[in-house]
């Protein structure tokens, strides 16, 4: 069955919508009437209204037809209503309430399972939090305390809904976009694997982001992976990797985990890059969404801050990336309009007083160098000489073809600078270790492809 409805319905019911606010249920239908342009059903036994909306006893006392149910009620009574959603021929349901397997109630989530499995009913969750994109919000938490992130190009699927409300707000502070949220919870009938799958033909979708702690089918998630990569990248985290780690997986979502290095191998196996830490799930995923691939391992570091500059390289060389020479037309090109303290060597040092015009120049010589495949620029935009123009001269780079990143550290006006650059793509960050990272990530995805590539001609 198409997974369609969950992103796309045009009617909603809300069973167990809340006058309370500050309740789970209040939250939720306040989000979705500032989000979805469908009709909402508030579904509360008190008659009346709800923030405007009519309420209604049961979803079955409702007339229309309802493409998506959303439940938030006591674990013990969600069968039941479950039961009435079947009857009121609701085939798209999302769990949001707590108290299955996660605190060892595994028979009350085996039956759910067993409904989705005979009724052909799809489920999400439950203990999730939910799908958000643009046009259909129904996170739980507050606006005004989790900002939402603008549209954007990274489809995200989190087991963990707290984790994944985190990375939304850190998203939303950079300014990096997001086309799906996809909280799943226990999983106990749609998992990531269905997921990958229709985020394959989404359009919006750039790059899918995964949050981890088990996979159920590990053989099926390696063949759907392995297929979907060679159309888009996929970055994932596994969690629960050492042994308190694991015992800890299993309490969250009553799921069982297995070993970081099977793990490992079989995001190699299925051509997935994998993130090491939460920092690198976000920084990873925003570099392949909006960089092409870094063809061989050949950077150029631009930096006007010698210091960065050596951390970057540094970074670059342990990870197996080189820095070679420039041609010698582009070493030419660089000390006509450098001063004669700056470096033309790789790392390219354009020193403490570098302006807009300098950047510029010195960005177009390194990415037309037939030796240079992506470059890591350094950007400390607190120098006096430095203009707002250096965001569009940093845009503008896109026309080479080769993958940027840059590395902007500071407060609140850098941030300010660093959103408008995640806005057209560029991905920034604050320390040169993860710029450089990031570009490696689109190494890997590179060689990734290649590898497809050969196998074809074999």
């Amino acid at each position: 069955m198409n997974l369609d409805k969950f992103f796309n319905p045009k009617s909603i019911a809300v069973i167990g919508a809340s006058r309370t606010p500050g309740k789970l249920g209040y939250t939720i239908l306040e989000n979705l009437k500032l989000s979805f342009n469908g009709k909402l059903y508030p579904i509360n036994p008190n008659s009346g209204e709800i923030l405007g909306l009519i309420t209604y006893p049961s979803v079955l006392d409702v007339k229309d037809p309802v493409d998506l149910a959303i439940i938030v009620v006591p674990a013990e009574i969600v069968k039941s209503v479950l039961l009435e959603c079947i009857k009121k021929k609701i085939d798209h349901i999302i769990i949001i309430s707590s108290g299955f397997s996660e605190i060892g109630e595994k028979e009350r989530e085996l039956e759910l399972k067993k409904l989705a499995e005979s009724k052909k009913i799809r489920i999400m969750g439950p203990n999730c939090i939910g799908i958000y994109k643009k046009d259909l919000d129904m996170i739980f938490f507050p606006r005004n305390r989790l900002k939402r992130p603008p549209e954007g190009s990274i489809s995200f699927i989190t087991q963990s809904g707290a984790f994944g409300s985190i990375l939304l707000d850190i998203m939303a502070n950079d300014g990096v976009g997001v086309s799906k949220f996809i909280s799943i919870g226990n999983k106990v009938d749609v998992d990531e694997i269905e997921l990958i799958k229709y985020l394959e033909g989404d359009l919006s979708t750039r790059c899918i982001a995964i949050y981890l702690e088990s996979i159920s089918n590990g053989e099926e998630f390696i063949k759907v992976a392995r297929k979907v990569t060679k159309i888009k990248p996929i970055v994932c985290f596994k969690a629960g990797k050492t042994e308190k780690g694991t015992e800890a997986v299993a309490s969250h979502t009553g799921a069982l985990a297995g070993s970081s290095a099977v793990y490992s191998a079989a995001f190699k196996q299925a051509g997935i890059i994998e993130a090491k830490s939460s920092e690198e799930i976000f920084d990873f995923a925003k570099a392949l969404a909006n960089q092409t691939v870094l063809k061989d391992n050949k950077i150029a570091v631009v930096t006007d801050g010698g210091g960065f500059g050596i951390v970057a390289t540094d970074a670059a060389i342990q990870l197996g990336l080189e820095l070679p020479s420039l041609s010698n037309d582009s070493i030419k090109a660089l000390k006509s309009f450098l001063p004669s303290y700056a470096s033309t060597k790789n790392p390219i040092d354009l020193t403490g007083d570098a302006t807009v015009e300098r950047y510029q120049k010195a960005l177009e010589a390194v990415l037309k160098d037939k030796n240079i495949s992506g470059v890591a620029c350094i950007a400390l935009m607190q120098l006096p000489t430095l203009t707002d123009e250096i965001v569009t001269v940093l845009r503008d780079c896109k026309v080479f073809g080769k993958p940027l990143v840059v590395c902007s550290a500071g407060g609140q006006y850098i941030l300010e600078r660093n959103r408008k650059l995640e806005a057209f793509g560029i991905p920034v960050y604050s320390t040169p270790e993860r710029a450089v990272k990031a570009l490696y990530a689109l190494y890997e995805y590179g060689n990734i492809l290649k590898r497809e590539e050969s196998e074809k001609k074999k």
